[in-house]
């Protein structure tokens, strides 16, 4: 895949960058010409300020916009309209008014698109869902998600996270993503969203949420995410009429994944089962799946990414700050 970054402001760039090693970044494109240039080395391709002379390249397949929340919108359209495969770090856009635009103009033309939503390479959540569907705990009642970091309580978040003129948020839409986006893929359609948000400190920003999704199927769902906690690992609670599953742990730490089930139907979870994670296979990150799809353009796109999963959650993440708003 030969393609252009575009800025170098997202934390995550340079680990996703390296997921895909034998692709060929040609441009970086930055607002900020010292980063740019910087990053432009970094990743052997050419530092260029000119969007539209990047866009315009016929060489440049795709981009990867790891850019300010707030400017997704008009990159994402910029791009579509110059025919471009598109990465995009999560979330989509701010608004559903942005989100609806940049679905229409996808729509509209034939780029792959590909958000990106590395919790979902856990093969320990795929295996959640698969249970889900066989059953094996009944109708699910209740999930609950946990993500968390000491971002802000060990103050090692570069300052541009406390810019909302940037972020556009804080910490429900930054690290949050994970949760409000785990929460429909176990649960089915969500129908209203609660949310209570806190600020520790002076940062200008919340950075401790929760959130409270309820499903067409009357499930309910909670995501917690915070940037003041020292607990790191992730857990995730699945309760089914019929039985229970957890989940402990990061899928890319040294440790892995612990799983607990439980199930009343099927015999071989009648007691309490412990299964370790690693022994599941960890899917591809996003943005490896993205270079795929950008290379075969027959293979078909995965629903964890594609453009009606991050409206979805983009919809989440305004109801969860109007409901806090309103609070």
């Amino acid at each position: 895949m030969k393609y252009a970054l575009l800025t170098d402001w997202h934390v995550h760039t340079e680990g996703f960058l390296s997921k895909i090693p034998n692709d060929d970044c040609l441009y970086v494109w930055d607002f900020n010409k010292t980063r740019g240039q910087q990053a432009a080395k970094k990743y052997n391709a050419r530092y260029e300020e000119n969007l539209e002379k990047v866009l315009a390249d016929p060489a440049v397949e795709a981009v990867v916009i790891e850019a300010p929340t707030t400017m997704h919108t008009e990159l994402i359209l910029a791009a579509i309209a110059h025919g471009k495969h598109l990465f995009v770090d999560k979330p989509l856009a701010p608004t559903m008014t942005e989100a609806l635009e940049i679905k229409a103009a996808l729509e509209a033309s034939s780029c792959r698109f590909v958000l990106s939503l590395e919790s979902f390479i856990s093969g320990s959540y795929r295996f959640v869902k698969d249970q889900i569907v066989a059953g094996t705990i009944g109708d699910v009642v209740s999930v609950y998600f946990r993500r968390a970091h000491g971002g802000v309580l060990h103050d090692w978040l570069p300052a541009d996270w406390y810019d909302e003129t940037q972020m556009g948020g804080g910490v429900t839409l930054d690290l949050g993503c994970h949760g409000l986006a785990m929460l429909p893929y176990l649960c089915g359609k969500p129908t209203k969203v609660n949310a209570v948000m806190t600020q520790f400190g002076e940062k200008g920003m919340e950075n401790n949420s929760t959130t409270v999704v309820a499903f067409e199927n009357n499930a309910i769902g909670t995501a917690y995410t915070s940037f003041m906690t020292t607990v790191g690992e992730n857990f995730l609670e699945v309760i089914g009429q019929h039985g229970s599953i957890q989940v402990f742990g990061n899928p890319d730490s040294p440790n892995g994944e612990s799983i607990w089930i439980q199930s009343d139907l099927v015999e071989a979870y009648h007691e309490k089962t412990v299964i370790d994670g690693k022994t599941l296979a960890q899917q591809p990150y996003p943005i490896e799946v993205f270079s795929a799809l950008v290379d075969d353009p027959t293979l078909p796109s995965v629903k964890e990414y594609d453009i009606d999963a991050a409206v979805e959650l983009t919809w989440l993440i305004e109801q969860a700050y109007r409901s806090a708003n309103e609070a």
